[in-house]
């Protein structure tokens, strides 16, 4: 990618949801708004938050995202719901289902057809309108990096990962408030942790050049490896907290740069028929797999990121984050999380595809992924 632009409008402060909204709502001239949420039952709490923060003026409506995944059925039938509600605009609250979806969901309003017909595919891109209803991003959890990006990835009905990708649905506003992840537990704090991890190292030694983008992937590895221990063992610790939200918008924006082949793959797996599987946790089995695949093409970035360990120049990379997963508890192998060895060679395949493996520093084919993959197993 070629294109350097950071152009999102961003709030970031605790306990700044209520003015923000607020706020915001009123600029975008929003009256019958939309929220989208995956933060099931056990976060009851912040949802009834959010509602509490709508003004009486504002009449909005929740759409809880069936079995919290973004699928092409739950991104349909949102299009119908924001169509009969009559909505004009789109509140994504939550990880990186609730926005994908909210983003998803505009390209179907005032569009007949599935929805990957108006997105960039491939290279390929379909006419769509020039304006879409705005979208306000939310997130709930440290991790995702999708608030910040014009891609939107949904589980397609024939078992495909589709990335979505149109400047068209890039959120008007992200809303980060670190208190808005206090009521995080444990391994959902590990593992969206180490995705954004993943996020920063991945745009950092992504082939494409966006300085701006390294400086912003640099600053917020080094905040994901001062904090991420202090936010597992003490999810009440603010300033962890705070600083792990920082960390994924680093990331977040970074993600312009492009990814490599840890998404790839994750991406792949995360669309497999009957599985359920934490994002973050599959990153953090995959991460030091890719990172020893990509080493011939960037080894020499491998010292910067050391820098940001604190390790010195002749110690394991790869090692450091496999000791890093140990002490927040989170599995060693893919096989700890349902994934079986008949579902690797079609995710190969996924990964090869996926647009993430276009800024990979190495090319790698399914076969390169094949083996990463069973040696994950």
């Amino acid at each position: 990618m070629s294109l350097i632009s950071y152009v999102t409008k961003i709030h970031f402060a605790e306990n700044l949801l209520e003015d923000a909204i607020e706020v915001e709502l009123e600029l975008l001239g929003l009256r019958r708004p939309l929220i989208i949420s995956d933060n099931g039952a056990g976060r009851r709490g912040i949802v009834d938050r959010l509602l509490e923060t709508i003004p009486r003026s504002v009449s909005a409506l929740l759409y809880e995202i069936p079995a919290g995944r973004a699928t092409e059925e739950a991104c349909l039938e949102a299009a119908t719901l924001f169509a009969d509600w009559e909505a004009d605009g789109v509140i994504g609250f939550g990880g990186a289902s609730a926005i994908n979806l909210a983003k998803a969901v505009t390209l179907c309003i005032g569009h007949s057809g599935p929805p990957h017909k108006y997105a960039g595919l491939g290279g390929r891109s379909a006419s769509t309108r020039q304006t879409v209803p705005p979208v306000i991003a939310v997130p709930t959890i440290a991790g995702s990096c999708f608030e910040t990006v014009s891609v939107a990835i949904l589980s397609m009905r024939d078992g495909r990962v589709m990335s979505l990708v149109n400047p068209l649905i890039m959120p008007r506003v992200v809303i980060c408030d670190p208190t808005l992840t206090l009521d995080l537990p444990a391994r959902q704090t590990a593992g969206a942790g180490m995705d954004a991890l993943t996020h920063c190292i991945e745009t950092y030694i992504a082939t494409a050049y966006n300085p701006p983008a390294d400086g912003i992937a640099r600053d917020g590895l080094r905040r994901v490896i001062a904090h991420i221990e202090r936010a597992v063992a003490d999810g009440s610790d603010l300033a962890a907290r705070r600083e792990m939200m920082a960390a994924a918008l680093n990331g977040a924006l970074a993600h312009q740069k492009g990814l490599g082949g840890v998404h790839a793959m994750s991406h792949a797996l995360g669309g497999l028929a009957g599985k359920s599987l934490e994002h973050g946790a599959v990153n953090a089995v995959l991460l030091p797999l890719v990172l020893e695949f990509n080493a011939p093409a960037v080894a020499a970035r491998y010292d910067e990121i050391k820098q940001e360990f604190g390790l010195p120049p002749r110690a394991d990379l790869c090692e450091a984050i496999i000791r890093l997963r140990e002490r927040i508890a989170l599995p060693a192998c893919l096989g700890d999380m349902g994934i079986e060895a008949g579902d690797l060679e079609r995710a190969a395949v996924s990964a090869e595809a996926d647009y993430s493996n276009r800024t990979n520093p190495r090319h790698a084919a399914a076969s390169d992924y094949l083996s990463m993959l069973q040696a994950a197993l």
